[in-house]
């Protein structure tokens, strides 16, 4: 990840850690978070910097080539119409809230991407 994300990105991920633990209640320890994330798929990443051109178009890099995107669980939320996802709404106004935006508007729905641009 760009090194300008840092702390952006762990606020986001301390944000999810709240909600989860708010979610189960009461004082969880931090295992039970852990499999709760993990019950959701939350804890699956396909990678953040990677370079390469960008899949909507090839005359482009991707933002993964500015370490300014990552992809999560890409089994369950492919890059493909129509949109299939399973990652749950909560978790996309998280990352929104601070300024990232993610795939699912993309002409080819691209759930598991979230980005730190607007434009593309």
């Amino acid at each position: 990840m760009h090194h300008l994300l840092t702390d952006t990105f762990h606020t986001v991920l301390n944000q999810v850690w709240t909600f989860a633990a708010n979610a189960i209640g009461g004082s969880p320890t931090d295992d039970a978070v852990r499999a709760w994330l993990h019950n959701l798929r939350l804890d699956i990443t396909a990678g953040c910097f990677n370079y390469r051109p960008s899949s909507g178009d090839p005359t482009k890099l991707s933002l993964h080539s500015f370490g300014i995107a990552i992809d999560w669980d890409p089994l369950h939320n492919p890059h493909q119409r129509p949109l299939t996802k399973t990652l749950p709404d909560w978790w996309y106004a998280i990352w929104a809230n601070n300024g990232w935006s993610d795939g699912r508007h993309f002409v080819t729905p691209d759930p598991m991407h979230v980005q730190f641009a607007t434009g593309a």
